[in-house]
């Protein structure tokens, strides 16, 4: 019963449902969507509704951000990330026009005390930040579990290699489409199929290298 169970448990097609599941959660996101009536707080990230630009609240103004990449360069999430997560804030416009305008986050003469501001306590749990934060560990390791999983499923053909790398390999490709054209707030990403690619390889050389060393072992005997 146990053994029966383990089979199971270490299926391809399980892990590959388990992955499935993961690659295809939602990316949603409440930027410009749910509108604050109230002042930001230090440190907060806001936007006023119906524009596009981001600013940051020092508490006795606002600073833009101007260029994405003045925005990335203090560490802050994704454009995707709720405020709840430390994503950005969206106001009013009639509470944003209160806050004056002091300058660019960016600027040659910027001399701004960055407060980054901490996500409560449901934000850490939030799905958005485990995407944002455990999404280059999570397709290595999955896809190494896939393939040592597909290893063991066909051990004793002698293409084994060949067929669960291929096999890996055209699951991540599939996948990446289905979150392109399917999932919400998700897209394909050719970092992410080589991840993916890293975590295959990887599973062939560490099954290769057991084999190896039980082979030797036999010999020793």
């Amino acid at each position: 019963m146990l053994n029966k169970f383990k089979l199971v448990v270490i299926h391809p097609l399980l892990i590959l449902g388990v992955i499935a599941y993961l690659e295809c959660i939602p990316y949603e996101s409440d930027l410009g969507k749910k509108v604050y009536h109230e002042m930001p707080k230090i440190g907060d990230n806001f936007q006023i509704a119906g524009d596009l630009a981001v600013y940051y609240y020092d508490g006795k103004g606002k600073y833009s951000y101007g260029t994405s990449d003045c925005y990335f360069s203090f560490g802050n999430p994704s454009w995707g990330a709720t405020y709840e997560a430390g994503g950005i804030k969206t106001i009013d416009a009639q509470t944003a026009n209160k806050i004056p305008l002091l300058g660019n986050m960016c600027g040659a003469n910027s001399h701004i005390v960055f407060k980054k501001r901490i996500p409560n306590q449901e934000g850490y749990f939030a799905t958005n930040i485990l995407l944002d934060n455990f999404s280059d560990i999570s397709h290595v390791l999955c896809y190494l579990i896939l393939t040592l999983s597909l290893l063991h499923f066909f051990r004793l053909h002698p293409k084994k290699y060949w067929f669960a790398f291929l096999l890996s390999f055209s699951a991540g490709v599939v996948l990446e489409f289905v979150q392109k054209f399917f999932v919400a707030g998700r897209s394909a990403s050719i970092d992410d199929q080589l991840r993916n690619t890293i975590g295959a390889l990887l599973a062939l050389g560490l099954y290769a290298g057991v084999c190896a060393l039980k082979a030797k072992k036999m010999t020793v005997r």
